[in-house]
């Protein structure tokens, strides 16, 4: 019996061990371990690569992302990224150096940690894989980053490397960015002045306040509120009104609320309602709400502070709940009392 049960597990410990290869084999490829240490993380000619997958071992959905005709850096699903995260890769591809190999001692166990804990950057140069990073754990230090690198040809280094950028410190993983909403284009409005039809502005619980400006020609403006014309308002107020919607993005996506309480506050009254229709006849809706504080903080008189004096709740045109700064938004945040000219300046 006590062999009949001795052979069960042996069976079961070879069966386990046949699978961690399989699974293994099918991560890498089937590609062969490298006969040498491979180091040559860096490719100085980044104009020619044209496409990035970064994927992680924390559950995350990984990205790819590639280059068009244009040059622009798109998703995989066609969609406008973020170019400056994508150069800030390109710039570590370019420039990362190895600071020193690992210690002959360490090298099984930093072997260990980055099967376990890495980002995987597949780096492709027209159109063919070129190289493969894991990207783990910085140093104790924090001066490096430790990394492995494989090659399409070659096969897996079989020694990981302690990697750097010179003039920086701390991790290097945190540049390769594996989740896909952070790659997302922030932009909310982005028009040029001459694009702009018209922008109509309510603020829901100031009715009296509401406008709305109709663009003619350039420089040519009629305003109205509530359905009523004015008659008389600042024109160059207006005029300078309009280039605030050259670039008006969003700080985050919403990492703060569940979707139930993202809903909750979707479904209150908005602070201002902002629409803007450009010369296609393109309509673009956003909803600003206040956003409670999320700690206990004091005015001067001892008076709690009830809202968010740096940050508000914006409702995108496509319905998703971001949060943006006032720094950024105020500018478009505006009431009829902006354009109002006083009777002396008429």
């Amino acid at each position: 019996m006590r062999k009949t049960k001795l052979i069960i597990v042996v069976v079961a410990v070879a069966a386990l061990a046949v699978m961690a290869y399989v699974l293994s084999q099918k991560e890498e490829g089937n590609s062969k371990l490298s006969d040498e240490a491979l180091s040559d993380f860096a490719i100085d000619d980044t104009s020619s690569i044209n496409q990035l997958i970064m994927t992680d071992t924390e559950g995350n959905a990984g990205v790819n992302i590639s280059k068009d005709e244009s040059g622009t850096w798109i998703s995989e699903n066609g969609e406008c990224i973020q170019q400056h995260l994508v150069h800030t890769i390109l710039a570590t591809i370019k420039r990362i150096k190895v600071k020193s190999p690992v210690s002959k001692g360490s090298i099984e166990t930093v072997n260990k940690n980055l099967t376990t804990h890495h980002r995987k950057v597949e780096i492709f140069q027209n159109g063919e894989l070129s190289k493969t990073w894991y990207v783990g754990q910085p140093t104790q230090d924090q001066y490096g980053t430790y990394m492995l690198l494989k090659d399409p040809v070659k096969g897996k280094s079989p020694e990981p490397f302690v990697m750097y950028m010179p003039n920086m410190f701390g991790n290097l993983e945190t540049r390769f960015i594996t989740n896909p909403l952070e790659f997302e284009c922030t932009g909310v409005f982005n028009y040029k002045a001459d694009d702009i039809k018209s922008i109509d502005v309510k603020l829901p619980d100031s009715a009296q306040y509401n406008f709305k400006i109709d663009v003619i020609e350039s420089n040519l403006f009629s305003m109205s509120s509530n359905n009523r014309e004015i008659p008389v308002f600042d024109t160059s107020n207006v005029r300078a009104y309009l280039l605030n919607f050259r670039k008006i993005h969003f700080e985050q996506h919403n990492y703060l609320t569940d979707s139930k309480a993202a809903d909750s506050i979707k479904a209150l009254t908005p602070w201002y309602e902002i629409e803007v229709v450009d010369k296609a006849g393109e309509k673009n809706k956003v909803k600003c709400f206040r956003k409670h504080m999320t700690y206990e903080r004091y005015d001067y008189d001892n008076k709690l502070i009830e809202w968010d004096r740096d940050r508000l709740w914006v409702q995108l045109n496509d319905g998703r709940l971001v949060v943006g700064q006032f720094y950024v938004f105020d500018k478009i945040l505006q009431d009829l009392r902006l354009f109002e000219r006083q009777i002396g300046d008429l």
